[in-house]
């Protein structure tokens, strides 16, 4: 049945949006500082405490504490272009702000501990519900909050190791339409509603499947080595996670207003309401197909490196330079498990190792203040064949800025915007049939993303 595909489907893009920090529903901006210089912070990380996040090995070598707290707004923008019709479909997504809290505590010049609490996944993308595309998805929603105890050891002059546990505790939300024309008609073995005349699509029910409480353990290990007085070199891995969602599908009935007419398959009057009909087929409620209940998966996480380069040009001004890989090759497919044993499923995925480029720089005025900027560009993992409204992902290029005002020699106040300008991409609003493989053949017009993205963050030193 069609429904086998639809949580598939539903499902797997925005979980696995809880891996991509550099694409998808990823936030890889959880510093201000290294925001404004493009993230470029394996090799040179900030003195907020953010180096939990960029390269744990970063946070030793200041005594006291520092504590940092900031948050990153993404301001999304985007539509899907129609190649028949010309009809543009434009994103509905509010702002959304991801938090980051970061606390150090410099025991002596070689040991360090602290705790970050930040947001990697919290992203959303939200379509108007009578768009075609709403057959795949209209309103998915992911928030991921990874906790990091870490701690990290200089040790000698030129290398310092670190490390933490990354706990993540995640949820989803996920919302679409179901079309009536894929559906089989009651009673009628073989036959679908699409053969009886029924348009497609036609929306017939509303699905909407919310997941909490999933948990994984991971881990994010660092490494820092002065090469020399201007040059320094960073390394850091970010381990496979695995997080296991348990969630609940809830279906509802959305009126199609159709009257049959006469000589209707059903042998009803002519002007007998089709909604009435569905209603009395036991579809929906205790025992029906569409009946609510649970769903579960599993997902590992890929693994990610990154490697990285910071040169002291002058006194003044500091060059900065990132290379980072993700094995997004290890998502090949999703199972999902649902209460009523017919609808459980398997998704093809088949994605792609991905890389990014990171070009930063920043440069010291003064004691008071210190400008940033920075490039980067990232390839997206999805495959031709699944761009979708879930995540219409392509390759991006961006845009950083950023400054900081060190109000006094313990108080540091950051800003920085980012501009992300995604490559349109052919994709589809629609899913293949039942049993087909996903192909190119299906995409049926344009995708365009773009995105701003502001932050703010303070610091204080004690």
């Amino acid at each position: 049945m069609r429904l086998l595909a639809v949580f598939a489907a539903l499902t797997a893009v925005a979980f696995l949006g809880e891996t991509a920090r550099a694409q998808g529903f990823g936030i890889y901006e959880q510093s201000t500082c290294a925001m404004g210089r493009a993230e470029t912070a394996v090799a040179l990380p900030c003195n907020d405490g953010s180096a939990i996040f960029y390269n744990p090995a970063g946070i030793a070598g200041r005594r006291g504490l520092t504590l940092s707290g900031g948050v990153t707004l993404v301001v999304a923008d985007g539509d899907f272009t129609d190649d028949a019709t010309g009809k543009v479909t434009k994103l509905q997504n509010d702002p959304i702000p991801a938090p980051h809290v970061y606390a150090v505590y410099g025991f002596s010049d070689r040991f360090s501990a602290g705790l970050g609490v930040y947001v990697p996944y919290g992203l959303e993308t939200v379509w108007p519900s009578d768009f075609e595309g709403a057959f795949i998805g209209y309103d998915s929603g992911l928030t991921t909050v990874y906790v990091q105890p870490t701690v990290a050891y200089r040790l000698n002059d030129q290398v310092t190791v670190g490390g933490g546990l990354t706990v993540a505790i995640g949820s989803v939300n996920l919302q679409r339409r179901l079309d009536l024309s894929t559906q089989p008609v009651p009673g009628l073995s073989g036959v679908t509603f699409a053969q009886i005349g029924i348009p497609s699509p036609t929306a017939f029910a509303d699905a909407r499947l919310e997941g909490s409480g999933a948990t994984g353990v991971g881990g994010n290990l660092g490494v820092h080595m002065k090469l020399s007085d201007r040059l320094n070199l960073g390394f850091r891995y970010l381990l496979p996670i695995t997080l296991d969602y348990d969630g609940d599908v809830h279906f509802e009935a959305v009126p199609t207003g159709i009257q049959l007419p006469a000589g209707n398959p059903f042998g009803l009057p002519a002007g007998t309401s089709l909604d009435a009909v569905l209603q009395g087929a036991g579809l929906f409620g205790d025992g029906g197909l569409l009946s609510d209940q649970g769903v579960r998966t599993s997902i590992e996480m890929p693994a990610q490196f990154v490697a990285g380069l910071s040169f002291a040009a002058t006194d003044q001004l500091t060059l900065l330079f990132d290379y980072q890989w993700t094995q997004w090759s290890s998502f090949e497919k999703i199972e999902l498990i649902f209460d009523n044993p017919l609808l459980n499923s398997v998704q093809v995925e088949n994605y792609d190792d991905t890389s990014g480029f990171r070009f930063g720089a920043q440069y010291a005025l003064n004691e008071a203040w210190t400008f940033r900027a920075g490039y980067l560009f990232n390839q997206a993992a999805a495959p031709p064949e699944t761009v979708t409204p879930l995540l219409p992902e392509a390759d991006r290029n961006h845009v950083t800025a950023g400054l900081t005002w060190q109000a006094s020699p313990n108080v540091a106040v950051n800003v920085a915007y980012q501009y992300l300008g995604q490559k349109e991409r052919a994709g589809r609003v629609r899913e293949p049939e039942p049993g087909q493989p996903a192909t190119t053949a299906l995409n049926t017009g344009t995708y365009h993303f773009r995105g701003h993205l502001f932050g703010a963050t303070l610091t204080v030193h004690l």
